[in-house]
């Protein structure tokens, strides 16, 4: 159950997309960890603030051997310094080097690139051209050069078939396409079967499907109605980084793994904490660990007051002592906090309140 891309063979075909502001180490580190992840990829790279290495791009393009393969995403439009980025990359850890050309955040697509680069097919290719150029003489071919894209900027503008086929000629190792268009954002439903018209387009590079991938059974789904060799995961990570373990099961066997329990899924939010405080200032650690924690939310059931401990938190140990206080005897047996579940009294003191005979979690 590999997935090849160019001379990188990938564990498992199965990617944690690069989501701007919450790919950091810490997290590819924890989604690794958890175990079924083939290939994770930095945040969004700014050439020039790559080549002028910046405090806050080193930060983002950090690397080690604990987050191998390792894709770097790089983002900038034809008069950028794309291919000496890619180069920069390749010299500092990257195994892959993916070019957004799907970002539709204003900054990155009105500006620099991202989807922007949907619009003027003839010198993306180009750009795509200088790039692989630049990487296979840096790396002796050893790195491939992948394409990161949505189905276009709006439906009367589907590009996607065409560009990847056209990349495909100019060396371009895979392409990953997110199913919906620049104009839709997040809303919507991906389009998978849309997925599938770019696999048919191309003859010899795979395609990676990614879009509304939040459960196990999604991935099949999407390789079912797609025909597509791989599949990337964004937003449904955020929930349930151990979503890669589960899916790498019932690609594997036919049957995903259990959902966790909720001690276990604690387990994972208090590795994160510990994550976050090796890797990054404590008030930045503090910051993403608040703000992380209403995507394990969403995982959590009835855990209102673990999330406002969290969210309130004044230390990283307060957070800690939060999720650690949460542990139950009763939690190994479920998936989901109850309704009506009371919490011990050291979590409802750190959230700031008393504790009721029975909390609600509205």
């Amino acid at each position: 159950m590999t997935l090849r891309i160019g001379q990188l063979t990938l564990e498992t075909p199965l990617l944690l997309a690069p989501i701007a502001g919450h790919c950091d180490l810490p997290f590819r580190i924890l989604c690794r960890e958890e175990g079924g992840v083939g290939l994770a990829s930095t945040d969004l790279l700014n050439s020039r603030a790559i080549l002028k290495e910046t405090p806050r791009t080193l930060d983002l393009a950090a690397t080690n051997g604990l987050d191998q393969p390792c894709g770097m995403q790089l983002y900038g439009n034809a008069s950028d310094p794309l291919p000496e980025a890619a180069v920069w990359a390749v010299d500092h850890g990257a195994r892959l080097i993916d070019i957004n050309m799907g970002c539709p955040v204003d900054k990155v697509a009105k500006k620099n690139g991202g989807s922007l680069l949907l619009c003027d097919v003839p010198s993306t290719v180009e750009l795509a051209a200088r790039i692989v150029r630049a990487v296979e003489r840096h790396s002796s071919g050893r790195v491939p050069v992948t394409a990161k894209m949505r189905l276009g900027w709006d439906p009367e503008h589907k590009v996607a078939p065409a560009l990847a086929r056209a990349l495909e000629a100019v060396g371009i190792a895979a392409v990953t396409v997110h199913g919906r268009y620049t104009v839709q954002f997040f809303s919507g439903t991906a389009d998978w079967d849309a997925i599938g018209e770019v696999v048919e387009a191309v003859s010899s590079i795979p395609v990676i499907g990614n879009g509304d991938v939040e459960e196990p059974q999604h991935a099949v789904e999407l390789r079912r109605r797609s025909g597509c060799a791989g599949v990337m995961i964004g937003r449904g990570a955020l929930r349930t980084p151990w979503i890669f373990r589960r899916t790498a099961a019932l690609l594997e066997t036919g049957v995903a793994l259990p959902e966790p329990s909720v001690n276990a899924k604690l387990r994972t939010i208090r590795r994160h904490i510990e994550l976050l405080a090796r890797y990054h200032p404590a008030e930045v650690a503090l910051r993403v660990i608040r703000q992380r924690i209403a995507w394990y939310g969403k995982s959590l059931g009835h855990a209102k007051p673990l999330k406002e401990a969290i969210r309130l938190a004044h230390s990283l140990r307060d957070a800690a002592t939060a999720v650690e206080a949460s542990v139950d005897p009763a939690f190994d047996e479920l998936t989901m906090v109850p309704p009506g579940y009371r919490f011990p009294p050291a979590v409802m003191e750190l959230a700031g309140r008393h504790a009721p005979d029975a909390v609600s979690d509205a």
